[in-house]
């Protein structure tokens, strides 16, 4: 499977798209020790990388994004969302990472108050 995360510009004093992108590259081999990562910077695009997985990793690696946060870098996920034929898929998705990654589902994870 291959992905491609978006991580910004790098532009202004308030972007952090390099350290996003560092961020991500460091976890994902953590969790992905066969990953495969081809920096695909554009000038127009912005910090990108690239994400190669063997197709048996794609439930767990886009289980992994939504668990840990990355959901809106991916632009397979972005896509997914988009999709009602996806529904199925983006529910198992979801399910698969409430079990690996519940610390991200508990009520105190997410700050509503925190947003305002």
């Amino acid at each position: 499977m291959m992905d491609i995360m978006y991580f910004g510009y790098g532009y202004g004093k308030d972007d952090h798209a390099r350290e996003y992108q560092s961020d991500f590259i460091n976890e994902v081999k953590k969790f992905f020790p066969n990953v495969r990562l081809e920096d695909a910077y554009n000038e127009i695009k912005g910090y990108r990388q690239s994400v190669y997985l063997e197709d048996s990793e794609k439930d767990n690696y886009l289980a992994y994004l939504i668990g840990k946060g990355w959901i809106d870098f991916s632009l397979t996920l972005q896509i997914a969302m988009m999709d009602k034929d996806e529904l199925d898929n983006i529910k198992g998705w979801f399910k698969l990472a409430k079990q690996q990654y519940p610390e991200a589902f508990k009520p105190e994870a997410f700050k509503p108050d925190a947003l305002i």
